[in-house]
């Protein structure tokens, strides 16, 4: 009776994430349609920090062959897509994971979806500040002679740029993650601080693995910000665990003083 109740239980769960992933990816495609009607506008919005640069350095955009314009457009629409659809795929994701979460842990990690969110929107925001100045330092004399042509593909730069994007938005959800930890007991503050040195290195590893190129220059683009938000984490989780031993404290001294009234 117990297995054949457990059987049960595994196709009810199982019928669940079926029909979460079939909502998500029906989430990606109406993000994608949105992506396709846009595409011009994302297409100004992405090309942007690169089209000034490239022409200051005297170089050319161009298309390497008469199909890369719909391959182009199909790429974007679904990045886009991606990130449109990302809100709701989360969603699911958390509708899916909370019933098996006891109630400190569904506590502990609610705040930390939207969170996730907007790490992950500022992460490649800076990414986009960021590129323009890259490009430049780039396309220097130094590195490009003023006497050479300078063509680069439509699409390879934007293949570049998306994956430089991704990066930065998937790097700044670091802070989530060792939050997370530190709630969970795994970890505290000042272990993180004890380790920094073994952070860095860390660091410098996650960069390497996850830019586009194998260049220093990318890696400490994207290093750099990442240990500021490793510093900036735990002078957070600090602060959220001394706010929290205050709250502790004020609500012990309230409870002696309703036991001596009574």
């Amino acid at each position: 009776m117990v297995v054949e109740e457990e059987k049960l239980d595994l196709v009810e769960h199982l019928d669940e994430l079926r029909t979460r992933i079939i909502r998500s990816l029906m989430y990606v495609a109406l993000g994608g349609v949105i992506g396709w009607i846009f595409y011009p506008q994302i297409y100004l919005i992405l090309m942007a920090p690169l089209v000034g640069p490239i022409r200051e350095a005297g170089g050319n955009l161009q298309w390497g062959h008469i199909t890369e314009g719909l391959l182009i457009r199909l790429t974007v629409s679904m990045a886009a897509g991606l990130a449109i659809a990302l809100p709701g795929v989360l969603y699911e994701l958390w509708a899916f994971v909370a019933p098996g979460l006891t109630y400190s842990e569904r506590t502990a990690a609610a705040p930390l979806l939207p969170a996730a969110l907007a790490l992950f929107s500022v992460g490649i925001a800076t990414g986009y500040y960021i590129t323009p100045r890259f490009v430049r330092w780039m396309l220097a004399p130094a590195f490009m002679p003023g006497e050479t042509v300078k063509l680069f593909r439509v699409g390879a730069q934007i293949g570049f740029m998306a994956k430089l994007y991704l990066a930065f938005g998937a790097c700044f959800q670091l802070p989530i993650i060792l939050v997370f930890l530190v709630k969970a007991g795994v970890v505290s503050p000042d272990f993180l601080a004890s380790r920094w040195r073994e952070a860095m290195l860390a660091i410098l590893a996650i960069a390497a693995l996850v830019t586009p190129t194998w260049d220093p220059v990318t890696l400490l683009i994207l290093a750099v910000p990442m240990f500021v938000l490793y510093v900036g984490t735990i002078w957070f989780t600090r602060m959220m665990e001394r706010g929290n031993r205050e709250t502790e404290l004020a609500e012990a001294q309230n409870h002696d003083a309703d036991l001596g009234q009574s």
